[in-house]
């Protein structure tokens, strides 16, 4: 099965052919420019594999957390794809996509959201197989910790994502131990890694597929805040406000 994956959910741009065990990926710091850099660098990529869009069997796409704007970006193109060539549709976890691309271990997957609060989740990966122990969501550094902590220290706790060294007295005081690393590798969501995890995903309905922000956005509070009405399906509150 080939699967074209795409992740503009951070500032690094990362697009991938998943053929079997075989990846053929790019990627690009842009710095969030990915409406002007998305397109070309998926042509290079099906160009230099001599195929087109028709060719794709499956597309997976970062589905979140991450950048609101680059999470429209990557769903948007993903779902017309999908839509108009009718493939397959996969949304990915950001968060899962990290940690699959991690060390085994114990894996914190995380993305600073500021203010000493990090969009994250807490998987474990052993031969391959990716298990989600805590949900992915928003948390604060004390909450992350503590269910960090509750699921017993016996091995290293490896995080990946965001850096971490600013962190690291108050982690360790948190933890209670100094037993944790920041992963190897380059700390990046690369699509390639999306395009494993959609292999065995059910696919949806591109008309339904909707970021997975994993907080409300500016507009939705302002929105709650003015109406007094209780949150309601995705973006509802747009023709309101």
């Amino acid at each position: 099965m080939k699967i074209l994956s795409i992740t503009t959910a951070t500032n690094h741009l990362s697009v991938a052919l998943n053929d079997g065990d075989k990846i053929w990926e790019k990627n690009e710091e842009d710095h969030r420019n990915h409406s002007e850099h998305l397109d070309p660098l998926i042509n290079e990529l099906l160009k230099e594999n001599d195929l087109t869009l028709k060719d794709i069997d499956r597309f997976a796409v970062a589905e979140g957390p991450g950048s609101y704007t680059g999470l429209r970006i990557g769903i948007t193109t993903a779902k017309m794809f999908a839509s108009i060539l009718n493939k397959d549709l996969v949304g990915v976890s950001t968060l899962a996509a990290l940690a699959n691309g991690a060390s085994d271990g114990l894996i914190v997957s995380e993305l600073d959201a500021r203010n000493k609060n990090f969009f994250a989740g807490v998987y474990r990966k052993a031969d391959g197989k990716l298990e989600n122990l805590v949900p992915d969501g928003h948390y604060h550094l004390d909450d992350l910790m503590n269910k960090v902590k509750e699921l017993g220290l016996s091995e290293q706790v490896i995080f990946v994502g965001s850096p971490i060294e600013k962190y690291q007295d108050e982690i360790k005081d948190l933890l209670g131990s100094d037993n944790f690393t920041q992963d190897a590798g380059d700390n990046q969501i690369h699509a390639g890694e999306i395009g494993k995890l959609a292999l065995d995903k059910e696919a949806v309905d591109p008309d339904k597929m909707v970021p997975k922000y994993l907080r409300r956005t500016q507009a939705e509070m302002d929105w709650h805040n003015k109406t007094g009405k209780a949150f309601g399906p995705d973006s509802d509150y747009v023709e309101e406000v």
